[in-house]
Order: structure tokens, then sequence, then C-alpha cells
């Protein structure tokens, strides 16, 4: 059941939403989590301006921060019942409006920035995430884990997402009849799987490496069969210690509620979640792997015509 709105509320709505800058920061939040020297850069207005923008976007329930790192990003809401309004008048506005191209243009700039500022901290860091990472795939637990989550009911299409290798399409071929793999890579942040949709997404290793893990879980989750299901093998949360200085900020993984949270708010239900300890020190919290798996709650037509439908 939609949630429904007051009179009072509603107003509230459409006068925040009717402000030129209020426009401009919610279209560039459907594309692009981000933070306030971006909307500075790409608006082109002061930071007291900025600032005054986003807190009324904050206070309508608009838009909603969170922490990364030790930078504040925003992000558009999706747990609010005006929701589809907003999403509804982003959709009317013309795509070649000269400004919005404008600000589009330079949020390609934004993310082409992030991509470098990546790839360097990818560069960095990557024989460390390797080490914990392999770790896990040289423990027999972890391969079992990923077959007990699964199960053994065979299906269709798999397709997995990962930092190479081919172990896991070994792991799971006696369940699928075709299989793709995209491998992920300091270069390579998005790719192309055309029209085909799966039984089965996994994104093996992958989600920390990217800038926008919630909007990259709302794209996947289009390439999923009805009833398909995904599995996210990652870290945990925690702090990793053993960075430089300068980098001692970072939080590597995910907490189970933020990932319970963008499946939902991708349109997908979070079945079962299993947490593994470090295979060197069990009694140790840091380095912890989580699989969570959500499947989409749409049924197949097949799964319709099988059940017997009464009419009165």
């Amino acid at each position: 059941m939609k949630k429904s709105a007051s009179l009072d509320g509603m107003i509230v709505l459409l006068k925040t939403v009717a402000v030129v800058s209020h426009l401009r920061v919610l279209m560039l939040l459907k594309h692009e989590d981000l933070t306030v020297p971006d909307f500075i850069f790409i608006l082109d207005q002061s930071q007291k301006r900025i600032s005054q923008h986003i807190r009324l976007l904050s206070e309508a329930r608009l838009i909603e921060r969170y922490q990364k790192g030790n930078r504040l990003y925003f992000k558009l809401c999706h747990d609010f019942w005006g929701k589809d309004i907003v999403m509804g008048v982003l959709s009317a506005l013309s795509k070649h409006d000269v400004m919005l191209e404008h600000d589009l243009e330079r949020l390609k700039d934004v993310k082409k920035q992030r991509q470098k500022t990546r790839q360097q901290h990818f560069l960095q860091n990557t024989l460390q995430w390797d080490v914990l990472r392999l770790s896990y795939m040289a423990d027999p637990a972890v391969g079992n884990a990923l077959l007990e989550i699964v199960g053994n009911k065979p299906f269709e299409t798999l397709l997995n997402i990962g930092m190479g290798g081919d172990s896991v399409l070994k792991l799971f071929s006696n369940l699928y009849t075709h299989a793709d793999e995209v491998v992920l890579d300091s270069n390579v942040f998005h790719f192309s799987v055309g029209d085909t949709i799966f039984d089965l997404i996994i994104l093996h290793w992958v989600l920390h490496f990217l800038e926008s893990p919630e909007i990259f879980l709302h794209e996947i989750s289009g390439r999923l069969r009805p009833h398909g299901r995904l599995l996210i093998v990652d870290f945990g949360y925690h702090k990793i210690e053993s960075l430089h200085s300068d980098q001692a900020h970072v939080h590597f993984g995910f907490s189970i509620l933020q990932i319970e949270q963008w499946l939902k708010n991708a349109g997908l239900i979070l079945e079962k979640t299993v947490c593994l300890t470090p295979p060197q020190n069990k009694s140790s919290k840091e380095g912890m792997v989580t699989l969570w798996l959500a499947r989409d709650p749409r049924l197949l037509v097949d799964d319709l015509k099988d059940k017997q439908v009464e009419f009165a």
C-alpha cells in the first residue's frame, strides 16, 4: 500500500521541487551520488548557496546524506512517499534543456576525475586486498558456503562479475546451462551484456571497488529474470588499520543493514546472509567476508500458469 501525504506535506514537496537549482540538484543525484564540492563545481554556485539547497531538500526528505570514508555524500531518498512524484517530474524534463545539458557535461568531468582517483587507489591497495581475497578463495569453507547458499536446483543462466579467474564458473558448472563472465579491473568499471537476463548474478569481490555501489545494484537488478537471484560476495564492514596514514579513514566493506537497504531500494528482497570469519584467524572480525543472497520478487509467467486460480 502506498503511503499517503497530508495537504501540508504535499505543498512542502511541490514548493521545494519548484526551484530551478533544486531540480538541477535532484537531476544530478538521479545519475550519481555527489558531495558539496561536486555541486559547487557543477552548478558554479557558492558553498553557502549549495548548503542552503541541500538543507531545504534534506528537510523535505527528498535527499539524504551518508558518510563514505572522510567524505559526506548525498543521494536521492528512496524511502519517501513522494519519490514517484519527484521521479515523474525529473522524467518529464527535456533532455535537451541547455542548463541540464551543461550540468550533465560537468558531471562527466566529475566522474572522470573519480575514475582517475579510483584507479590510483586501486593500484595502491590491490596487493593488500588480493591477499585477503585470495586467502578466502583458497579456503574450501568459502566454496562450500557458496554452494550451500545457492542450493542444488539447476537453472539456465548465470552471470559472474568478478576479478578474473573461472573458479566461480567451475563451482556451479553442474547447475547452469549458459554462463557469462565479466572481469572488472582498474580500468573497467562499466560493462554491457546486451539484453540478456539471468537466473543468478554473482558479484564476486567487486562491490567495494565501485564509487556508487547502490546505483550499480539498481542497474544490475534490471538484468535479473523474474524470481531471479543476486548473490553478493564481499567484505563485511571494518576498518583497515594497515593502510597508509593518509588513508586510515577508509572504511572497507559493507554492513548487513546497508546492503539490505540498498537491495530493498533496488526492488530486491534479501533472503539470506552468511558471515565467514578469516581463515587465518577465526577469532578476528577484520577481513570478514559476507554473502548476501537476494531475490527479485516478481513471479515468472510459467509459475503463475502452474498455480490454480479460483474466481468468485
